[in-house]
Formats: structure tokens, C-alpha cells, sequence
């Protein structure tokens, strides 16, 4: 995605109604990136419900769990009004949210993820994830423009090292008294490291809005888009892509869908081995299948590791509610 202009304006300006994008008469919001750029739209109030299906070799496919991704908006009150002045109700916020449970071979994951989409330069946009079960952790990433420059602010967090908190202390062995645990898997027991603040390219977005960024192109009947995603303290270069076209059964019904690839890189002046996790651990390429005609992401598709293996993973609509009118079954 183009890296200039907009530097001294947010990087998302949350609007009610923008020229050139769908009527909002149904109460969703555009999130407006600027000039050449593609506006992202939030619909006032939708559920998408999924099960999680791993397939596994000799296994076959296995239901593991349950995804949810929700999106809706909100009144933005950015405080307490001054006596006598009632707050104009005008602007809101545009939020998306992500859930993911379930279990598998003793693993266990309850994993939610939100972004929060606000109409101010700082921050405009709040994103969190959190992860509880065999793993608990905590990453928070916001980002927008910051004294005129595009800029995110991140931190994560990490077990303790043998702090003084008494809740933080076991019991000890035979011959051992009380002790300070050691990077033991308890989520109370992890706190947070010091934050990173550093520039970013303007109109950069984070993993959950790169979805309804792969709707808008379905949606829009545009080929190609090209930005950069935000992904905890990093940046990564990435080509959403329209492709094939075909009918797809899943519990929710039989859609004509759209394939969306998202291929993230490295951008080209770093060196950089590790490769990409997207949602849950979703590595490297990821296909998402769109309703043709809404956008509706109807199958999510990708790899994830489980020990030393990469097995595919498939998230799959089961219900859907809130879509626009003219989303349904295949015909």
C-alpha cells in the first residue's frame, strides 16, 4: 500500500457515511484510509460463528473447537461531558473481535483477540490478545499518528524472574522450603515487559482488520491490494490477492465464494527467519473464501504446528448473524 500522504492525519479516520462506499444506512462503519486506498467497512452488528476441523494424517479430519469473529459499533464518549453540554453521539467507534476455543491431544486454548477502531489521531486504533488454557499470555499493540508521524506503541508480556510477590512463591520439596516458581504455564504469574514505540508506514493495519480488508476487495471486485500489517513489534509486507471462484458446502449452507490469499513477507531491507503466525498460529499463507456478493468470509484456511508436524487447519461458518440482506445460499 502507498506510504505517503496522511502523515498528519490518523491512519484510520472513522466515519458514519464516506464518499464512494456503501450506504451506511444500515448503521456499519468506514473505517476511510485515505486517498487510493481501499475504505474498510464494520457492519453495525454481526456474529459469525465456526468450527474449528484439524486434518490430520491417518486421523482424518477431527473437530477440535469453536471461532467466532463478531464485529459491531459503539457511541465514541471520550469522556465526561461538561455540565450542561450533551455529547453529540455523532462519532463511534468500529470494533472487531475474534474468539477461538477448544482442545485437542491435552492442548488447550481459549484465545480472544479485539481491535478497537477510534476517531482520534491517538491511538486510533487499540488491539489486544489474549490467550488462556496450556499457555497464557498478553500482547497489546495500539497505533496511529502520533506528533504528526505514523507511529505503534507495543508490549507483551513474560514470567516473572524471581519476584518478591508471595503469590508468586510454591511450595518447596523434601528438603526445600518455600520457593519462587519457575516459568510455570500460570497466567497470574506473568507480568508485563517494558513497551516498544516505534514509527510505521502509514495506512498499516493489523492482522484482524486485514480480514474485513480481504472483504472489501471481494466485495469491491478488486484484484490485488498491497499493505503492511502490523504484527506485535514488527512489520510485514503483504499481497491480498483474489483468486479462484467456486461453490462451498459447510454447516451453515452451500455459498459461491471467492478466494482471498493473504501472503505475508519480510519486508525487503530486513533479514528475517522466522515465518509469519497469523491468528492462532494460523503460519505463513492463508486462504480466506468470501460470500461473492457480501464478502462473508465462509471458509478460513492455513497451517498450523502441532510438535513437529504443520497440519491444515480449517475454520468452517456454521451460523451467521447480522449479515448484509443480500448474503445467502448458493442458488
Amino acid at each position: 500500500m502507498l506510504r505517503t500522504l496522511l502523515l498528519l492525519a490518523p491512519i484510520f479516520a472513522v466515519s458514519p457515511q464516506d464518499e464512494g462506499a456503501p450506504s451506511k444506512s444500515d448503521g456499519s462503519v468506514v473505517l476511510n484510509r485515505g486517498p487510493e486506498s481501499i475504505a474498510i467497512v464494520i457492519p453495525e452488528k454481526e456474529i459469525l460463528e465456526y468450527r474449528v476441523i484439524l486434518n490430520v494424517a491417518v486421523i482424518g479430519a477431527t473437530d477440535v473447537g469453536d471461532f467466532t469473529l463478531s464485529a459491531g459499533t459503539d457511541v465514541y464518549r471520550p469522556g465526561l461531558p461538561a455540565s450542561g453540554v450533551t455529547a453529540s453521539g455523532d462519532e463511534r467507534i468500529a470494533w472487531i473481535r475474534a474468539h477461538a476455543a477448544g482442545s485437542y491431544l491435552g492442548y488447550r486454548m481459549d484465545h480472544e483477540i479485539t481491535a478497537r477502531h477510534l476517531p482520534k489521531e491517538w491511538p486510533a486504533t487499540v488491539y489486544r490478545a489474549t490467550q488462556r488454557g496450556s499457555e497464557n499470555r498478553r500482547r497489546e499493540l495500539m497505533y496511529g499518528v502520533r506528533e504528526g508521524e505514523p507511529s505503534a506503541w507495543y508490549r507483551s508480556d513474560r514470567h516473572c524472574k524471581k519476584c518478591k510477590r508471595r503469590e508468586h512463591f510454591v511450595e518447596g520439596g523434601l528438603f526445600s522450603g518455600e520457593r519462587h516458581c519457575k516459568k510455570c504455564k500460570r497466567g497470574e504469574h506473568r507480568v508485563w515487559k517494558k513497551p516498544v514505540t516505534r514509527k510505521i508506514p502509514a495506512r498499516s493495519v493489523d492482522m484482524l482488520t486485514s480480514i474485513h480488508l480481504a472483504r472489501s476487495i471481494v466485495r469491491d471486485d478488486i484484484k490485488e491490494v498491497r499493505y503492511v500489517m502490523l504484527d506485535k513489534a514488527k512489520e510485514w509486507d503483504v499481497t491480498l490477492t483474489r483468486v479462484a471462484r467456486k461453490k462451498i458446502k459447510t454447516p451453515a449452507g452451500e455459498f459461491w465464494c471467492r478466494a482471498v490469499k493473504l501472503d505475508p513477507q519480510a519486508p525487503k531491507d530486513e533479514e528475517r527467519e522466522e515465518k509469519f503466525k497469523g491468528l492462532f498460529g494460523i503460519h505463513g499463507t492463508l486462504s480466506i473464501w468470501l460470500e461473492e456478493r457480501t464478502g462473508v468470509p465462509i471458509v478460513i484456511e492455513g497451517v498450523v504446528p502441532i510438535g513437529p508436524f504443520d497440519v491444515d487447519i480449517e475454520l468452517q461458518l456454521k451460523k451467521a448473524k447480522g449479515v448484509p440482506p443480500e448474503f445467502g445460499p448458493a442458488k
